[in-house]
């Protein structure tokens, strides 16, 4: 191989290096994209349905809908700029799982669902997880807590919208403590299991 072949296959890896470089630096740019278009959409669910419960309750005409809607977004709007500033600055303090990349995320995630794996690292960086998530089972608690605050008000009689609002309240709470029971009962399974041999 010639000095000037040599030189152009350098610039050659050289330029596969940088455009593999970028991928994820994109990737992340359009996470934030997601994001804050969900953080609008929550905004303007919350907006919505705080302007039904007034018109529900018949304390707002219909010519002060549009007025009642735009002082509705003020309260979820100042929430979700405060989650996301402070967000953002819990999530680069929160200890990734070892091998933050998205392919070994995947696989720990699976190796959690199948119960055990047959490559060493990922073992070890499986039963980490595992042990992350039983520490952290209070959370089903938690989350139990707050689906059983909306049996109340979902039998109450007395307002409709409180009891669609306590519905959909009970589906999200019911939702996330049915997630994190899962995540639990596999990190379990997978620390009764051996360890993996290398």
């Amino acid at each position: 191989m010639t000095t000037e072949e040599s030189a152009a296959a350098e610039k050659q890896v050289a330029k596969e290096d940088r455009a593999a470089a970028q991928v994820p630096e994109n990737r992340g740019r359009q996470r934030p994209r997601s994001t804050y278009v969900v953080a609008a959409l929550v905004v303007v669910l919350f907006a919505a349905l705080g302007t039904a419960a007034f018109v529900g309750r018949g304390t707002v005409k219909s010519d002060d809908l549009l007025v009642t809607f735009a002082w509705m977004l003020i309260p979820p709007l100042v929430g979700a700029a405060v989650a996301l500033a402070f967000g953002r600055r819990l999530l680069r303090r929160l200890p990734r799982t070892a091998g933050a990349d998205p392919t070994t995320r995947r696989r720990i995630g699976q190796a959690l669902r199948d119960g055990s794996t047959d490559d060493p690292r990922l073992d070890a960086l499986a039963r980490k997880e595992a042990r992350t998530r039983v520490s952290q089972r209070w959370l089903l608690l938690l989350f139990v807590a707050g689906l059983l605050t909306q049996v109340g008000p979902l039998v109450s009689p007395v307002r409709p919208f409180g009891r669609l609002l306590a519905a959909l309240l009970i589906l999200l709470w019911g939702g996330a403590a049915w997630w994190r029971w899962r995540g639990l009962r596999e990190a379990r399974r997978y620390l009764a299991g051996p360890p993996s041999q290398p």
